[in-house]
């Protein structure tokens, strides 16, 4: 699928709705060639602002889960300070510990929960406009700490009033493949927005 393909399918006024989707189930993955990393983020902004537009009047909120991540980890109280500057301090000399951690607090309930309240918050304070589309990007930046396929499978429970697009930088066959080379995990249900 195209960038104008992905826009004419999320222009479409049946796709809006959240309450339709294969199976019920509202979250989508567009899957793009990494090379095209920097276009595809020029793409999602220039959707996100052709949405807001009269024609479409949608409100579109555009996440990047490594941003997210970070911004989590620093408002995350650890002792005398917080969970940034703590892995930060302590990533060269306890690596292994600090990979481990990360990996754990990427599924926490906490991390999903703040994940969550930015959205809701979104939605309730987008005034005259509708709110069909959560945009999710940097899995690739996120890579290892947070892949795509598990992030779903954690944050399924909350998507609630929209329906939530991602975008990943690989293939999707057996497995999903970022930048169609590492291998990820297992295929996820959300339903892929590609051409076969």
């Amino acid at each position: 699928m195209t960038v104008t393909e992905l826009y004419k399918q999320l222009s479409d006024k049946d796709f809006q709705d959240h309450h339709t989707g294969k199976l019920f189930f509202p979250a989508y993955m567009y899957m793009y060639n990494a090379d095209n990393e920097y276009e595809i983020e020029q793409e999602i902004l220039d959707i996100k602002n052709r949405l807001h537009r009269p024609n479409n009047y949608l409100d579109v909120m555009v996440i990047d889960i490594y941003e997210e991540f970070v911004e989590y980890l620093k408002q995350e109280k650890f002792g005398k300070s917080n969970k940034f500057d703590f892995y930060t301090i302590h990533e060269l000399n306890k690596a292994e510990a600090v990979d481990k951690a990360l990996k754990q607090d990427a599924y926490d309930n906490r991390f999903l929960n703040f994940l969550n309240t930015k959205i809701k918050n979104h939605l309730n304070n987008v005034n005259n406009y509708e709110v069909a589309y959560v945009f999710v990007k940097g899995f690739g930046n996120a890579f290892p700490y947070i892949r795509a396929s598990r992030f779903m499978s954690k944050f399924e429970g909350f998507i609630n009033g929209y329906k939530l697009i991602m975008f990943y930088p690989g293939e999707a066959k057996e497995y999903y493949s970022l930048f169609g080379l590492l291998k990820d995990e297992n295929l996820y249900r959300a339903i892929k927005l590609i051409n076969e």
